[in-house]
């Protein structure tokens, strides 16, 4: 059996019943888990899609985008609208001749972070706003030189240690090779990597 739910009424209040929220769509999930019934869930809701979805459809006037588990979309997306679509901030998108560049806030980390991950591309990030968010900071700024020169880009990390990263400081900045998206500047669709020198 196939059962269609189209946005339960207390998974879409408004945002100061968020903690509520993310218990009701637990429970929603574990239900249909128990009850062994494939749901089709629709919602606008990008967080309920990835925290219940198997799997998830992502659509755009109608029009499929993309297919796949929620870590495939979110980390492997089909093109410039699923990269903007899915997370919060949505993926840095910068255009560098015939190729734009995708890559997520939470891959544009201090230098030596980002190195752990194995090869990275340095970058001079100048921060232009801090946002504190208790468990997390969004840095907000430009890049200073390299690839992503004067390029309006946002980091997001961990909120702990780093007191080093005010406005107004220039940081040395990178993003794992690995975690770069390349995309076709006219279809928006995934492309092959290319050098960035």
């Amino acid at each position: 059996p196939v059962d269609h739910v189209d946005q339960l009424g207390p998974v879409t209040l408004a945002d100061h019943q968020r903690d509520q929220e993310a218990v009701d769509v637990i429970e929603i999930g574990q239900f249909q888990k128990r009850v062994a019934t494939t749901t089709i869930y629709v919602t606008h809701d990008q967080v309920e899609a990835m925290a219940m979805g198997d799997r998830i459809v992502v659509m755009n006037k109608g029009s499929v985008r993309q297919i796949g588990t929620p870590a495939e979309v979110y980390d492997d997306p089909a093109d410039t609208f699923v990269a903007t679509f899915l997370g919060s901030p949505p993926m840095n998108l910068i255009e560098k001749g015939k190729v734009v560049v995708g890559f997520r806030p939470e891959h544009f980390l201090p230098m030596a972070e980002a190195r752990e991950k194995g090869a990275a591309t340095p970058v001079r990030f100048r921060i232009t706003n801090v946002e504190y968010l208790g468990a997390e900071r969004i840095l907000y700024g430009q890049a200073e030189g390299g690839f992503l020169d004067s390029q309006k880009v946002i980091s997001r990390m961990a909120a702990h240690g780093g007191a080093a990263l005010a406005e107004g400081t220039v940081q040395e900045f990178a993003v794992a090779e690995r975690d770069m998206k390349f995309f076709d500047p006219e279809a928006g669709t995934r492309t092959a990597r290319v050098p960035l020198g």
